[in-house]
């Protein structure tokens, strides 16, 4: 008896695996045709749902941790060093057009967040987040252009990205018992 019990809950589980797929029409058209013989139907499909997963391929390297969330720019960061090499690049344009602007916008803002990811200590990467946020709101007075003053002050986030970056702490401490 206590069998049967377990197999209409797990009847009952696959049922509401299958209302909850993607073929949730069908699963209400076989509802509405049979009784007994859909839990068995129901019981199969969704074994055979939960054995094959919902398609997303674990395995594939992610770019970001959002990537689920939006495409990742093709000028996105590698590290911290990467943004000041990025915005270098972008700087050596005499005049710079309205893609590399916007590029250089998305650097800057950017760069607080990439400095966080970092093992840096926060009175570290602090300084970064005031800098980019001073640069963003000049850039962003500047409506489209860049001025010299304000690339004066974004090759200065660049000396203060590099020289954090120097200061990454390669491995974190491996602590082991009896050791200091």
């Amino acid at each position: 008896m206590q069998f049967a019990a377990f197999l209409n809950v797990l009847a009952a589980l696959a049922l509401a695996a299958v209302l909850l797929a993607k073929t949730a029409a069908n699963a209400v058209r076989l509802i509405q045709r049979s009784g007994v013989q859909l839990s068995c139907q129901a019981f199969c499909a969704a074994l055979m749902l939960l054995l094959s997963g919902c398609g997303v391929d674990e395995s594939a390297s992610k770019t970001s941790h959002f990537e689920h969330d939006h495409v990742v720019a093709s000028h996105w960061p590698n590290d911290l060093a990467d943004i000041a090499a990025k915005l270098r690049k972008r700087l050596s344009i005499p005049e710079p057009n309205t893609e590399s602007l916007a590029e250089i916008e998305d650097l800057v803002s950017w760069t607080a967040e990439v400095a966080a990811d970092t093992n840096l200590p926060e009175s570290e990467w602090v300084p970064l987040y005031e800098a980019s946020k001073s640069t963003m709101a000049n850039l962003r007075s500047a409506k489209g252009r860049l001025t010299p003053e304000n690339r004066k002050q974004v090759e200065s986030l660049c000396d203060l990205i590099t020289q954090a970056a120097g200061r990454i702490p390669e491995h974190m401490p491996i602590l082991v018992r009896g050791e200091t």
